[in-house]
């Protein structure tokens, strides 16, 4: 904070001097200063609202329908149970499973140094026909919550041809351990390079579609993470988990000064 010294002359013994809010010496009213005051304040606390004009791009499947399947553990299982859910939480749609959800992130590139994330996708609606299996069909006549993307227009308009190619990237927040888990792409386990998290994906700027490339039986493999990794352990310390509680009042209907509780009368 800057410091303004000023010399003030005065002849009569009471003085009456107002100090601005800010720091600035600036012919404003009191109303003024204070909604200037608010609004950088404002500024300071909460982001700019990024009122962003989007484009709806719907899944184009190659051949047939496209399924999405996520494999969980060591043992690369394609069920919830693998994930750490019990047959009972699942059985019963518990709010542990309920509270899960998949997320899907889109980029401009797989190259981690130089890539700009252009949206993100969840999918809440985890429990499907077959609530044991995290397997999600692509098609017209199945619209999940992946099924629809809304694109950027100031990402549409950087491009010039029909077609645009990025990477989609695909991770899940487990809400009964609080922990996230990363996937990469089974086809492309043997890379030794980021592209392997990735999944290639082309978008259709004339019908406005997008899909996967690449894949083998029109099937998205996503394959867990190791948890111990680097990488994993990375992404899990920028997540902050908080209980989200219920409050629970007292029983009874009367205050009782002499020990703090709620009785009844």
């Amino acid at each position: 904070m800057s410091i303004i010294k000023e010399t003030i002359k005065f002849r009569n013994l009471d003085v009456n001097l107002k100090f601005t809010l800010s720091t600035n010496d600036d012919f404003l009213g009191y109303q003024q200063e204070i909604d200037n005051l608010t609004l950088a304040t404002k500024e300071v606390l909460i982001n700019p609202v990024n009122d962003t004009e989007v484009r709806r791009f719907n899944y184009r499947p190659d051949i047939s329908a496209t399924n999405i399947k996520f494999y969980f553990g060591v043992s690369n299982v394609n069920t919830f149970l693998s994930a750490g859910f019990t047959a009972t939480e699942i059985a019963t749609s518990n709010a542990n499973l309920l509270n899960s959800f998949f997320i899907l992130d889109f980029y401009d590139t797989f190259n981690s140094n130089t890539q700009t994330k252009v949206f993100t996708n969840y999918l809440t609606k985890v429990l499907g026909s077959n609530s044991n299996t995290p397997n999600y069909k692509m098609y017209s006549d199945t619209v999940n919550q992946f099924y629809n993307w809304n694109m950027p227009l100031t990402y549409i308009n950087s491009y010039t041809g029909t077609t645009v190619t990025g990477y989609t990237k695909f991770s899940f927040y487990n809400a009964k351990t609080g922990v996230i888990s990363l996937f990469y792409n089974y086809d492309n386990a043997a890379m030794l390079t980021p592209q392997k998290m990735y999944f290639k994906t082309e978008l259709n700027l004339t019908n406005r579609t997008w899909r996967f490339l690449g894949l083998s039986s029109n099937i998205a493999k996503a394959y867990q993470v190791t948890q111990t990794s680097a990488y994993a352990t990375r992404v899990n310390n920028t997540v902050a988990n908080f209980d989200n509680k219920k409050q629970i009042y007292p029983t009874g209907d009367t205050f009782q000064s002499s020990t703090g509780n709620y009785i009844n009368a």
